[in-house]
């Protein structure tokens, strides 16, 4: 009698443990990390005494890469030289093995994201070909996806005071962001803005810019709600408290001055374009509209209920603003 209780306290344990699991960890099993294909290795370390021959060898495990170019023009195959023996990319190239000699955190978390991502946009089991590669500090397109392909320049994921970032003048509140964490985040950025596109999103007033960033938030929330939220807004965790502390305050002056319908991109730019801080609200991180726009849009889910695909398909700005009912 003791041996049965024990086996049915025991079997009750493990449905229980197993009930929190699915819950907790809802895609554990279907998501397995995505392998990324490290062009700034293999396009660095080639032998430059065969250089066409490394060049073909190249083109068949890259050829997005190498695309349309003739491997046998004598041209090509000194741009290609002189880029391979450069000592700035070695150095680059050397800080990025020290930094990342391996990418599995990353990797897991393309596998969670995008396994999310899929069911959410009914897009099956389909996976990204993902490469990382040296841009020579291409910060403006650190990040490129298109339906298939999610191409990231590593080097721009350095720290926020890596030297060569200085040659580049991009401002702290930027360099910031330029680190392992935000990879992900940047990452899963692009392929929100990349469904965005498939339906033409308002961008005239203010509230429109709130919304359309305040969709992309959500989104990061949905597929990587490991990540911390303070980095999926790109912000430190003070910056993060600030915005959380100050949501009235700020929505309560956006109404006063009627600065939501504003349609001159002059009057309300500060608080949705990169900057430091919105001079009118001392204290503050920059872009703090994306954040109301993220409250807007998650409080309008919450009323709503709709699904991903249909939030991003949504036009009517007013319609969102109105059904979310917010009132901070």
């Amino acid at each position: 009698m003791i041996k049965k209780i024990t086996y049915l306290l025991l079997l009750s344990f493990i449905l229980l443990l197993s009930i929190v699991l699915v819950v907790w960890f809802p895609y554990h099993e279907e998501a397995l990390p995505i392998p990324v294909k490290r062009y700034e290795i293999a396009s660095m370390q080639i032998d430059t005494m065969r250089i066409e021959d490394e060049l073909n060898r190249l083109y068949k495990e890259f050829p997005l890469f190498l695309e349309g170019a003739d491997l046998s023009d004598a041209d090509n195959q000194q741009q290609y030289l002189d880029f391979a023996k450069d000592p700035r990319a070695k150095g680059i190239l050397n800080d990025i093995l020290k930094k990342y000699p391996h990418l599995k955190s990353f990797e897991m978390l393309m596998g969670q994201g995008f396994c999310r991502y899929n069911k959410d946009f009914e897009r099956g089991e389909k996976t990204p070909a993902i490469y990382t590669y040296l841009s020579y500090l291409d910060y403006d397109n650190r990040v490129l996806f298109l339906d298939s392909v999610l191409i990231v320049a590593i080097d721009m994921y350095l720290g926020a005071n890596y030297e060569h970032y200085d040659a580049i003048a991009l401002p702290m509140y930027i360099r910031q962001r330029l680190d392992e964490p935000f990879m992900a985040v940047d990452a899963m950025k692009a392929v929100a803005h990349y469904e965005l596109t498939k339906t033409p999103q308002p961008q005239k007033t203010l509230l429109d810019y709130m919304i359309l960033n305040g969709k992309v938030l959500y989104f990061l929330e949905k597929v990587l709600p490991e990540t911390k939220a303070h980095t999926r807004f790109g912000y430190t965790p003070e910056q993060m408290k600030w915005c959380e502390q100050s949501e009235k305050k700020m929505w309560t002056y956006l109404m006063a001055s009627q600065l939501l319908f504003e349609q001159d991109n002059f009057e309300f730019r500060s608080f949705v374009e990169e900057s430091p801080t919105v001079q009118v609200f001392p204290g503050s991180p920059g872009r703090v509209g994306h954040f109301l726009g993220y409250r807007i849009v998650k409080k309008y889910m919450e009323n709503s209920k709709q699904s991903l695909p249909e939030l991003f398909a949504e036009q009517d700005i007013q319609k969102i603003l109105k059904v979310s009912n917010y009132r901070p």
